[in-house]
């Protein structure tokens, strides 16, 4: 039996979310250069990413549960930015997902913004992406960073990753210190350059030169991924009949929920 999830506004049954015609799959990837493209391949030859996405397990969030919290919050987020944009109300409610309970409350809009993307930031009226997005997938991210003050990079990214799932993963400082840098001990891939770095308080993403543009090519290589994997990720049922996803067809989040659990493999549970 199908389970139901609330919809924390009034927008969700006012105006029905829109979802992507079953055609539309990610952008293609774009900028990655043959080396690392072979190191990507050698890890697609290595791993069953249909195994590391039902190992994704965040809270509730597990397969055996249908991962009820990421599957209202698609719902949530997908419809503001239809609606009337993304609030920072919805921004504290990701973080809140994510277990940011330290700084959820100093997480504001800049001179008191409400708004922090506006309506039609990610989709068309139609519901599709927003094609300026395959070239610019950065310019999301900047009117958030511009917009919002005290969530970083892990928090921002994660706001797109549940309003375009199709377009968008979070980059969080597990995947980084795995596939990036900062933290040598567990490092296995060097897919990025960007850095995380831990001051006794917790691990947090680097923001120096190589953020934001890094996350451009992190986001290029969830395309990559999503493009060169079979039609066999197993998503669970709910978010198929609700017309999240396609059935079998890998999205950026859907690669980026497997590429976490290869990297919690390593960083463990209190990274």
């Amino acid at each position: 039996m199908l389970r139901l999830y609330d919809i924390y506004h009034p927008a969700f049954n006012s105006r029905p979310f829109k979802c992507k015609s079953e055609k539309n799959m990610p952008f293609r990837p774009q900028r990655l250069n043959s080396v690392l493209i072979q190191k990507l391949d050698a890890f697609l030859k290595a791993n069953s990413f249909p195994d590391l996405y039902r190992a994704y397990a965040w809270n509730k969030d597990t397969y055996e549960n249908d991962f009820p919290d990421i599957h209202r919050l698609e719902l949530h987020i997908a419809t503001m930015d239809q609606t009337t944009g993304i609030t920072i109300s919805d921004v504290k409610c990701v973080a809140k997902w994510g277990g940011n309970w330290r700084n959820q409350g100093r997480i504001a809009g800049r001179a008191g913004r409400t708004v922090v993307l506006p309506p039609h930031t990610l989709h068309t009226p139609e519901g599709a992406a927003v094609a300026q997005l395959q070239d610019e997938p950065l310019a999301p991210l900047l009117k958030l960073d511009a917009s919002v003050t005290q969530a970083g990079p892990t928090y921002l990214t994660k706001v797109l990753r549940f309003g375009l799932p199709q377009e968008y993963g979070a980059i969080d400082t597990r995947c980084v210190r795995v596939f990036g840098c900062g933290n040598a001990e567990i490092r296995q891939q060097d897919w990025i350059a960007l850095r995380a770095r831990n001051n006794g308080s917790g691990w947090f993403i680097v923001a120096d030169k190589a953020w934001p543009e890094e996350y451009a090519t992190w986001i290029n290589i969830l395309r990559y991924f999503a493009s060169q994997l079979p039609a066999n990720c197993p998503h669970p049922r709910p978010f198929v009949a609700a017309r999240l996803r396609t059935a079998g067809g890998w999205e950026c989040a859907d690669v980026e929920m497997a590429l976490f659990s290869y990297a919690s493999q390593f960083a463990g549970r209190g990274a």
